[in-house]
């Protein structure tokens, strides 16, 4: 497959990130792709940290 992120990029700073659905799991846009619902808390962990590190200070996500 192709992207065409790296062309943003020649205009803006940015960063390229792929999250996994496993390694037994069919590649995305094939009929028997079925998406790991149990990657939400990774795919959310994984933003909060980021968010966490720009702000220089953990977050509460209960508050």
């Amino acid at each position: 497959g192709s992207e065409d992120f790296a062309y943003y990029l020649q205009h803006r700073p940015g960063c390229f990130l792929r999250l996994g659905n496993g390694e037994a799991s069919p590649m995305l846009h094939n009929a028997a792709y079925d998406f790991n619902d149990a990657n939400l808390s990774v795919g959310a962990a994984y933003w909060t940290r980021l968010v966490e590190r720009f702000l220089d200070r953990p977050i509460d996500l209960l508050e």
